[in-house]
């Protein structure tokens, strides 16, 4: 690994989130999205698969979050298999909720909101489908396919091509799969370039998509690229976040090690950034006041 640069190891663990109520809210995430209730108590609601939480739910928000303010744009729960991503779709189609549906080349993701704002995404990685990028003179970021073809990379999903990956059956999973796990968190930003540099030169990130072009600034690990995400496709719309606004509470960082975490906390106050630390985790936020908790894995 190189020097300041977080381990591949490194992943996302459970995403926090506030609703302005639990019960209107696990229609979505327990039945349409498909993930188990895993316990319920004094307005939190933990959800996740096979006893593995990926979900918190916070009730008592005051207001839903408004589709353009800066906050969370959506957290994306990827499945492993292109089955497992039909049966999402077909559950999304089954609760009659208004959901959508894009082919990015590289994922085929599902689209849709709990009723609290909260933006979540179901997605299929497919990274063997790219062969490059390309800029074109105008700015556009092209997607190069395998088989020659170009794409924008918000295409259209192809539903029908989709559900063939059920056969004939008729039989819809109710639940996402045991290996469903949190593959990347995307928010809505006002200044992604002083975001990348807390995230990459402080955090430990490394730096894949940085385009004002195009709107999006990621970063992640060496075996996963698209970890934290941020967009500016709102640009002059956004918006702050009302007071007591549903949101994100705080997102998860899984470490690899207590010797990592400790580098971390070490960059962390070289920068000057406020952080509380406990045994086996830290608590910070980052430039735009998205809160998140390091933890090192096994603790």
């Amino acid at each position: 690994m190189s020097e300041g640069l977080l381990a591949g190891a490194t992943h996302l663990g459970p995403v926090h989130l506030r609703v302005v109520n639990i019960a209107a809210a696990l229609p979505v995430w327990r039945d349409a999205v498909g993930l188990s209730l895993l316990g319920e108590d004094d307005g939190v609601a933990g959800l996740g698969v096979d006893g593995k939480a990926l979900i918190v739910l916070h009730e008592g928000a005051a207001v839903a979050l408004p589709q353009k303010a800066r906050d969370l744009f959506h957290v994306a729960i990827h499945v492993t298999t292109r089955r497992d991503l039909a049966h999402a779709a077909a559950r999304l189609k089954a609760s009659g909720l208004r959901y959508s549906a894009q082919d990015h080349l590289v994922s085929e993701s599902l689209y849709v909101s709990d009723p609290s704002g909260n933006g979540i995404e179901i997605c299929f990685d497919t990274p063997e489908r790219l062969a490059g990028r390309e800029e074109t003179t105008d700015g556009r970021v092209l997607l190069l396919a395998t088989d020659g073809s170009t794409h924008s990379g918000l295409e259209p999903l192809d539903l029908a091509n989709l559900s063939r990956s059920l056969g004939d059956s008729g039989r819809i999973e109710p639940r996402l799969p045991a290996d469903a796990f949190i593959g990347h968190i995307h928010m809505r930003a006002r200044s992604p370039e002083t975001l990348m540099a807390f995230y990459v030169d402080v955090l430990g990130f490394r730096p894949h998509i940085q385009s004002r072009t195009f709107g999006l600034f990621d970063c992640g690990t060496d075996r996963r690229r698209h970890m934290v995400a941020f967009n500016i496709w709102t640009r002059d719309e956004l918006t702050e976040p009302p007071p007591g606004a549903a949101g994100l509470e705080r997102f998860t960082v899984v470490l690899a090690g207590a010797d990592e975490l400790a580098a971390v906390a070490g960059r962390l106050g070289k920068a000057g950034v406020p952080f509380a630390e406990a045994a086996g985790r830290l608590d910070c936020a980052d430039p735009e006041g998205n809160r998140l908790r390091m933890v090192v894995a096994g603790i």
